[in-house]
């Protein structure tokens, strides 16, 4: 976890923590009703971790050195989670998110010559890939009705975390006679896997313009650590989830 995300993690935190308190005030004359709630959003999540890999293949008898950076892009977000209030303004619910987006990865090679050893032909380039994340969380929650427009659900539980990541598996090159030089033209990719536990903690605002519809905002961070299978007997450990940030439709009833 770097240093953004615990700051993150303490302002949210105290943040929570007054809205919370603020709201246990002002629950011993306000009540929350309904038993339902769903919430369906759309946004981004800022920023996810970068991944490192690097790899060795055999060519012209000796060894080429790849390696690869996979940089931290934001990506798309797309939200949808429900709930029932099962004693007080205790509340559990379900929640699933799906965050993508696509970044170049720097590729660079050390490549053997093929008529002398120990002398190595440097290329580099980029090229696409892309990350996707489908998380299914459940949802331990706490209502707060803030005033008889505004409440907040204040959310934490387990998460399962379902990693998609283009994987870098070769570079292809350019050679030509007399072979002291190379040009990198591309990389073989192949889609890589994985799942793994983790955790999840937010709240969502809500503003009800009516008596059953409503418009909210979403702050969540989640995470899970998994690793990948990157191909030729290797895998590449991820850091999956991280801030989260959406706002769309509300529905409680």
């Amino acid at each position: 976890m770097t240093r953004l995300h615990i700051r993150v993690l303490i302002a949210s935190g105290i943040c929570l923590g007054a809205i919370a308190s603020a709201g246990e005030a002002r629950a011993q004359t306000r009540t929350w009703p309904e038993r339902t709630w769903i919430s369906i959003s759309g946004g981004a999540q800022p920023a996810v971790e970068p991944l490192a890999d690097a790899f060795e293949v055999p060519l012209y008898a000796e060894v080429e050195r790849v390696t690869v950076g996979y940089p931290g892009k934001a990506g798309s977000l797309i939200a949808a989670s429900g709930g029932y209030r099962v004693w007080k303004q205790l509340t559990l619910g379900l929640g699933f998110t799906r965050a993508s987006g696509r970044s170049p990865a720097s590729v660079s090679a050390q490549l053997p010559h093929p008529f002398f050893d120990n002398r190595f032909r440097e290329v580099e380039g980029t090229t696409s890939t892309q990350r996707g994340e489908n998380a299914v969380h459940l949802l331990i929650g706490w209502l707060v009705p803030v005033s008889n427009r505004i409440r907040v659900i204040v959310t934490t539980g387990p998460s399962t975390i379902g990693v998609e990541q283009t994987a870098v598996t070769a570079v292809q090159f350019s050679e030509s006679y007399p072979y002291d030089a190379a040009e990198f033209t591309g990389a073989t990719t192949k889609r890589a896997s994985s799942r793994a536990a983790g955790f999840n903690a937010g709240a969502d605002l809500t503003w009800m313009f009516s008596r059953r519809i409503g418009a909210g905002g979403l702050v969540q961070f989640t995470r899970a650590r998994a690793r990948i299978d990157a191909g030729g007997g290797r895998t590449i450990g991820v850091d999956a989830g991280g801030v989260q940030i959406g706002a769309g439709v509300r529905i409680i009833f």
